[in-house]
């Protein structure tokens, strides 16, 4: 009775050692503690803390990574337009020295630079318009293929046949024109924007907990919340303006000097405009780069921190699982040892 008293207690250590033994080798094969929270043991809240701060950031980084992208793309057509804006600033304010030779040059180069500016403000990243605020879906600048032909062209054209050879009759021409681009029937933007949209805020990134970045650029506002004189509008007016020019126009001597002066000094201003949106946009980019680069530092160490958690020394636990192996042959040849002098006691 003795001999198998003592089988019978070794028998649950071998079964201690079988599910050891089991345990330590999916800990190899997975290099992790445990499959389950439980597994853990008094670490398990550490380790569900540490993951929900690593999903917190991780979506943030998301975030800060799509939100960089549309503010690149936002970035490469304000520097286009700007250029635009500028050459043709600068080609109307040439075209003062040299008469009416230049006329139809630059009133071809307006026209074209005033379609390339309109589908500019149509550019979209990922499937979304980038200067159409919250309506994202819908472009800012409808049928702008066709803008040199369209109803704010027309207005725009029929206010510059009325130019004359007096500058100080100007004003009237030019409260025309601004009209033409601002008036509900022949603005060159959507109905959203000018109306629902116009009070809508930027568009914007959360890029931490409580942190919240502006980065979003409006076709129709500037950077004051401005829509009748944002530097959209007057850049497409003073195009269509310039796209108007005929030899009958520049024939008006002082008055076509004067208005391409005029015209010539506000795209400038447009210009300073655009500047100062893609400088605003610029110092938002390199806040949300920073905060993503935080992000990405301390994601690192957070996942190292879970890692010493949740995961094994896969060598330790190799050599413990060795050692448990080993352990449970030597009880398994105990057992066949006692069992074998068992039976030859019975057969004396």
């Amino acid at each position: 009775m003795s001999i198998l008293s003592t089988i019978g207690a070794i028998i649950p250590d071998q079964a201690r050692l079988r599910e050891r033994i089991a345990v330590l080798t999916r800990q190899v094969s997975t290099g992790e503690v445990g499959q389950t929270h439980g597994a853990l043991g008094l670490d398990a809240r550490q380790a569900i803390d540490l993951r929900g701060d690593i999903a917190r950031r991780d979506a943030y980084l998301g975030a800060a990574a799509t939100a960089l992208g549309r503010m690149g793309a936002t970035q490469s057509v304000l520097s286009r337009l700007e250029t635009i804006v500028q050459q043709t600033a600068a080609e109307a304010l040439r075209a003062r020295t040299l008469g009416t030779a230049a006329v139809e040059q630059l009133a071809q180069s307006a026209r074209s630079a005033l379609e390339e500016a309109a589908t500019l403000l149509n550019a979209r990243h990922g499937g979304e318009y980038l200067f159409a605020g919250s309506n994202l879906s819908l472009a800012p600048v409808p049928g702008a293929e066709g803008i040199a032909t369209g109803p704010m062209a027309a207005g725009i054209a029929a206010a510059v046949a009325t130019l004359g050879p007096d500058p100080a009759n100007l004003g009237p021409l030019l409260a025309a024109t601004a009209a033409a681009a601002s008036n509900s029937a022949t603005t060159p933007f959507n109905a959203w924007l000018e109306g629902p949209g116009i009070t809508d805020p930027r568009r914007a990134v959360v890029v931490a907990d409580g942190e919240r970045v502006d980065w979003g650029v409006l076709a129709n506002q500037d950077q004051s919340g401005n829509a009748a004189t944002a530097w959209g509008r007057e850049m497409l007016r003073g195009l269509a303006t310039l796209a108007a020019l005929t030899p009958a126009q520049a024939a008006q001597g002082a008055g076509y000097n004067a208005l391409l002066r005029e015209v010539g000094t506000a795209l400038g201003a447009t210009r300073a405009s655009i500047a100062e949106e893609r400088s605003v946009l610029g110092v938002r980019e390199q806040r949300v780069t920073t905060t993503r680069e935080r992000h990405a530092d301390l994601l690192v160490a957070l996942r190292a921190q879970l890692g010493r958690v949740e995961e094994v020394d896969v060598a330790e636990v190799t050599s413990r699982l060795r050692q448990a192996e080993l352990r449970l042959s030597a009880s398994y040849e105990t057992t066949g040892m006692i069992s074998r002098l068992s039976l030859a006691a019975l057969l004396r």
